[in-house]
């Protein structure tokens, strides 16, 4: 096979530049059910913060664990980003889904013993990650990135 001809190979033989796709949101929601980290994105009177966050879902929305004395903690009932996505640089292919939502303490004792039990939620960290946060979309995207 000429080098023209190699699959991922311009006509010089170069890599080829991989495709960018829009994503559908039913597609957004099926690989959010398979990811367990993400970051979620507000805003502070020093600017915005993005924060590493391990999380779950249940249905259509975004559920993670946070301390009460913690920044998250202290912004809750307001706009939020949330981000996850994955990469294989070698293959130069990935994804990437973007949550545009609104993150609320869940106070109610009944809806955390049933997102425990659905989920089964445990945070990463150590200390104390009492403090359930659901974010609900009103916005979802995303993008694949493949040869």
């Amino acid at each position: 096979m000429a080098v023209s001809e190699r699959a991922g190979t311009d006509a010089m033989g170069a890599p080829a530049k991989p495709a960018l796709h829009s994503l559908t949101p039913d597609e957004c929601y099926l690989l959010l059910s398979g990811g367990r980290i993400g970051r979620v994105v507000f805003s502070t009177s020093d600017g915005p913060v993005a924060l590493p966050v391990n999380y779950a879902m249940t249905g259509q929305v975004v559920v993670l664990r946070t301390g009460a004395d913690t920044e998250l903690a202290a912004r809750l009932d307001c706009p939020v980003g949330f981000e996850v996505d994955w990469f294989d640089q070698t293959a130069r292919q990935g994804w990437s889904v973007l949550v545009t939502g609104r993150a609320a303490r869940v106070a109610s004792e009944r809806r955390i013993r049933r997102l425990e039990a659905q989920t089964g939620l445990q945070p990463w960290a150590d200390g104390a990650r009492d403090v359930y946060v659901q974010i609900t979309p009103y916005r979802i995207s995303g993008r694949r990135l493949c040869g």
